[in-house]
């Protein structure tokens, strides 16, 4: 599964809506790039962003490769022997192009509010981990669900939704959530239904994160 593009997302905080602002791309003749998303940029700048460190914005500049190693220090922790475990949780055990496993870890760090979303095609060998969004609205109680649930989905109309769908995902008939935006593109596009299972969930008194095993 080789990944093509990344969408860098920002949000203000837990619960805020994520907002686009900035595609890394990586094509043959222009090897990989990264420019901002003037309408993201614009919208999220109202909820006070200004930049991502180390990149002046400029919506008119593209940035190449040689400029792109900082984005390259969020997968630090990858690159230690001790490493496996966290390898194995975002089923990247086997990936060694540092593009393709920012996009598979999203490049999340607990210090700030970026993501990194990989648009990932369907295929026979699709396979990608992604936490549910809309957690934060829907307040599920404690042990709702539970690690090995098998979670079913359906297609959405929704304006703001990365191609005007969003994947609305159900334990059983219960609403638990929506898949990220960006991610959505896997089940927009794939021609049979996609399998999802829950592979890790972060809860206290409510349920806090809930991060699922997407396959083909």
């Amino acid at each position: 599964m080789k990944i093509r593009k990344i969408y860098l997302s920002w949000r203000k905080g837990q619960g805020s809506r994520r907002k686009i602002v900035g595609l890394l791309k990586r094509t043959a003749s222009d090897g990989i790039t990264f420019k901002y998303n003037e309408e993201g940029v614009m919208e999220a700048q109202k909820e006070g962003f200004k930049e991502y460190p180390g990149f002046p914005l400029d919506f008119h500049k593209i940035y190449e490769e040689k400029n792109l190693d900082v984005f390259g220090l969020r997968l630090a922790s990858f690159d230690r022997k001790d490493s496996i475990k966290l390898r194995n949780f975002w089923e990247a055990d086997k990936i060694q192009d540092k593009f393709d496993l920012l996009a598979l870890t999203q490049g999340l760090l607990p210090t700030d509010n970026f993501e990194f979303l990989g648009l990932f095609n369907p295929g026979t060998d699709l396979q990608f981990v992604t936490d549910v969004a809309g957690l934060s609205y829907l307040q599920l109680e404690k042990d709702i669900v539970k690690v090995g649930d098998i979670i079913t989905y359906e297609q959405e109309f929704m304006k703001d939704a990365y191609e005007g769908k969003a994947i609305k995902l159900y334990k059983s008939n219960t609403p638990i959530g929506y898949i990220k935006n960006i991610h959505n593109n896997a089940f927009i596009k794939s021609g049979k239904q996609l399998k999802l299972k829950v592979k890790a969930i972060e809860q206290n008194g409510i349920i806090s994160k809930i991060f699922v095993l997407v396959t083909g």
